[in-house]
């Protein structure tokens, strides 16, 4: 049977014998310099042996001590070796994610290279679903989900909250005047009813109210039950559709659709990242939460340079 060590006393004594100062030893174990004598005091009773000399100017090895130091840098040395490796390995191999359509469609999967670029060594597995994952069971590493952050035992990390504004193809705007809200009455609206089940996510009516617009009928027009579905409708030039912002921030980007209109409205639900807690440890969901993060202030920063269109 191994006998059973007291390992933070033993870390504390060999910062301290590396350092021959407790001072610099709590600086770098980030406790108190109490703290480490109290260790270092505690290991000296554990081996009934004198480990330290303590002199007015510092610390100097006694012979157990230095015995027992040499030992033990070789020993952390390796250990702090093997913690590597571990971590190392960690940072490496396939990475599962659950995503909801929308979010693999028009934001994922156009910036998949960026990551493939950076982190060649995580091959990332998608799967497009609005289901809720079980982490007990599927073989998940995270997801992503459009809810309000309440995810109980779950870490959720906050990607972006969408904005809805109408957006349209330039080519539309080709063909007759948009100048006011009013002008809507002109153009065929497009529904995105996923979020019909949701009593705070704005649709064409609350939208023309804050708008103060008169005489639209917000009830016409086709209804898609999955948002990418509308706004491709939109980017083929079929009408207006209430658009996420965030989520279209490539045609934007690109030209192929244009916000004639500069209110906005919140939708209410927010993107997040979630994965168990003790995924934490896991370098590759960290390695692509930070990816993640980097690629939405990219996105925000240009979006908030296209503004809206005159």
């Amino acid at each position: 049977m191994r006998r059973i060590y007291p390992l933070n006393a033993l870390r504390a004594f060999e910062a301290s014998a590396r350092h021959l100062s407790f001072v610099k030893a709590a600086e770098e174990l980030n406790v108190t310099a109490a703290a480490v004598s109290h260790q270092v005091k505690k290991l000296e009773e554990y081996l009934d042996l004198q480990l330290f000399r303590r002199r007015p100017r510092g610390l100097l090895l006694a012979d157990a001590g230095q015995v027992l130091w040499s030992e033990l840098s070789d020993v952390f040395q390796r250990l702090d070796k093997a913690m590597e490796q571990v971590l190392e390995t960690q940072s490496r191999g396939s990475l599962t994610i659950s995503v909801p359509p929308v979010f693999a469609v028009k934001w994922l999967v156009p910036r998949l290279q960026h990551f493939d670029a950076e982190h060649p060594d995580i091959d990332v597995r998608m799967s497009s679903s609005l289901d809720l994952v079980d982490f007990g069971r599927d073989e998940f590493d995270a997801a992503i989900r459009l809810g309000d952050g309440q995810y109980p035992g779950l870490t959720a990390k906050i990607l972006f909250a969408e904005t809805v504004t109408p957006m349209c193809s330039p080519r539309l705007l080709e063909q007759q005047a948009l100048d006011t809200p009013d002008d809507l009455v002109n153009y065929v609206l497009l529904h995105n009813s996923s979020m019909a089940h949701d009593p705070h996510a704005p649709g064409w009516q609350t939208w023309l109210d804050a708008a103060g617009a008169c005489g639209v009928n917000a009830s016409r027009g086709p209804h898609f039950n999955q948002p990418d579905h509308a706004i491709q409708a939109a980017v083929d030039g079929t009408g207006i559709v209430l658009g996420w912002k965030q989520m279209v921030a490539d045609d934007l980007a690109a030209g192929r659709l244009v916000m004639p209109f500069e209110l906005g409205l919140p939708l209410g639900s927010t993107f997040y990242l979630v994965y168990p807690e003790a995924y934490s440890a896991r370098r590759k969901v960290i390695i692509f939460q930070d990816w993640l993060l980097r690629e939405i202030a990219l996105d925000e920063a240009a979006t908030a340079a296209i503004g809206s269109t005159p």
